[in-house]
């Protein structure tokens, strides 16, 4: 019987905070945002934009063609990190 309880109490904060994280990405900067700031960030061609967890994923490839992966907050637009590889 707790255990229940524990699991249902757990699952209505995952989805409290679900919700919290969609309507952050649907009130704080656009995808088109997005992608400009992750072309300051060395993005040169997109291929791919969403928004997961409360922030930006804009994959693509720089200048010298590596991937690259910039997560960018969706309240405010701060750059969380720049990943490239290859």
């Amino acid at each position: 019987m707790i255990r229940t309880a524990l699991l249902a109490a757990s699952l209505v904060l995952a989805s409290l905070q679900a919700m919290a994280d969609d309507r952050l990405c649907r009130s704080g900067i656009t995808a088109e945002d997005a992608m400009r700031i992750a072309r300051d960030a060395g993005a040169g061609r997109i291929q791919k934009v969403e928004c997961d967890d409360g922030r930006w994923e804009v994959e693509g490839r720089d200048a010298q063609d590596r991937k690259i992966e910039v997560k960018i907050h969706a309240g405010d637009g701060r750059v969380l990190t720049v990943e490239r590889n290859g």
